[in-house]
């Protein structure tokens, strides 16, 4: 008897273990979610465009016969929902308006886009471009990505002089963007003053001359 109780003693205390290393591992909170950054929605369209994606109304990134696949406002979203190259993203990860125009309608900081004025589309890397019924992203350096045509690929091209006339910029504000300081995109650096970055200048900082370009890539540093 005394060998069968300790052994149901043993039992008792094994599962209590097992039951506290469970509720003690629930406890721990999951890891923050990853920040969505303008840059890295700029990072996320040029993949889309570079990997030939297509347009399916309704689509946010599932493969489709290999390919994955999205409509305008389901090309932000996919960065949005993105959980990796192997899977499909996650509806609803992050919560975002659904059309185009509803996502105009939730940005905060917004302005209207003259096609023969560069100055009045700001140098902010993610920002949303919006013309009725559709959206895109800016990439900097004039260029834009979207999604657009039935069976055809993602575009990338000119925003001013280019062949599509966006009206509206917005930020998402499911997005943040930067302010101040040196960011890395698609390879290269570019440098953030008062939430725009700086072109046709150099800066000095820390002892170190860079000089940007007019698109704003840092060309050299001395």
């Amino acid at each position: 008897m005394g060998f069968r109780r300790a052994m149901a003693l043993a039992a008792v205390f094994v599962t209590g273990f097992i039951l506290c290393g469970t509720l003690a591992f629930q406890a721990v909170p999951a890891a923050a979610a990853e920040t969505k950054t303008g840059v890295g929605l700029s990072e996320h369209a040029l993949m889309a465009y570079r990997d030939g994606w297509k347009y399916q109304y309704g689509n946010y990134g599932q493969y489709t016969n290999g390919v994955r696949s999205t409509d305008c406002s389901g090309l932000v979203k996919s960065y949005l929902w993105w959980r990796g190259n192997d899977c499909d993203p996650e509806p609803n990860l992050v919560s975002v308006a659904g059309s185009s125009q509803s996502m105009l309608s939730s940005a905060k900081v917004k302005g209207t886009i003259r096609l023969s004025d560069s100055s009045t589309l700001p140098r902010i890397h993610g920002l949303i471009l919006y013309s009725p019924g559709h959206v895109g992203i800016y990439v900097g350096g004039n260029k834009s990505v979207d999604n657009r045509c039935t069976g055809e690929n993602v575009k990338y091209g000119d925003v001013i002089g280019g062949n599509y006339h966006w009206t509206t910029w917005f930020k998402l504000p499911q997005v943040s963007y930067p302010e101040n300081g040196f960011v890395t995109f698609d390879g290269n650096q570019y440098y953030y003053e008062n939430g725009q970055y700086v072109v046709d200048t150099s800066r000095t900082i820390d002892g170190v001359t860079y000089t940007f370009d007019h698109n704003g890539v840092m060309s050299s540093s001395n």
